[in-house]
């Protein structure tokens, strides 16, 4: 049963994802691609998350690191700037910079939250690229572990 402790520090991680995100459409100055891209990759990846059942702190940074994926220019420091910008604890702040640090590096993924940002951020790119369907059943069996970013990839591409 949730408490209203629980409830109040649910709204504050809502809350803070969503500073975040604004922090994110500014920095990005009113690129639509890059806002769209993001907010594509958040939402698979909230899903991914919640249906893979990540506890709080998890889906937390899982989001937050969703939302600043795509910064742009000297990604940690920029990263790590947006989000002490809006007051996130600085311990969810390096763990956010390392997941978008190596986004694209499949040998350091350390966590199941990385893993799903990895899964979220393919699909998208998959989409957005037009990626034949043979690169994305290789990728798929290489680097897709979950079964919930596993269901919606074939969803995605009817595979």
């Amino acid at each position: 049963m949730l408490t209203k402790t629980d409830d109040a520090e649910g709204m504050k991680r809502s809350m803070d994802v969503q500073r975040v995100a604004l922090k994110m459409k500014q920095h990005h100055r009113g690129d639509m691609e890059k806002t769209q891209h993001f907010v594509r990759v958040y939402t698979l990846a909230k899903s991914i998350g919640e249906l893979e059942n990540l506890n709080v702190e998890e889906q937390y940074s899982l989001e937050l690191a969703a939302v600043v994926h795509n910064v742009e220019g000297d990604r940690v420091p920029a990263v790590r700037d947006i989000l002490l910008g809006c007051d996130i604890a600085e311990d969810i702040a390096m763990k956010v910079c390392h997941m978008v640090e190596n986004i694209e590096n499949y040998e350091h993924i350390r966590t199941l939250e990385h893993q799903i940002l990895i899964e979220a951020k393919l699909i998208v790119d998959f989409k957005e690229h037009n990626t034949p369907e043979k690169e994305i059943i290789r990728k798929a069996e290489d680097i897709f572990i979950t079964n919930t970013g596993k269901l919606f990839l074939k969803r995605a591409f009817r595979l």
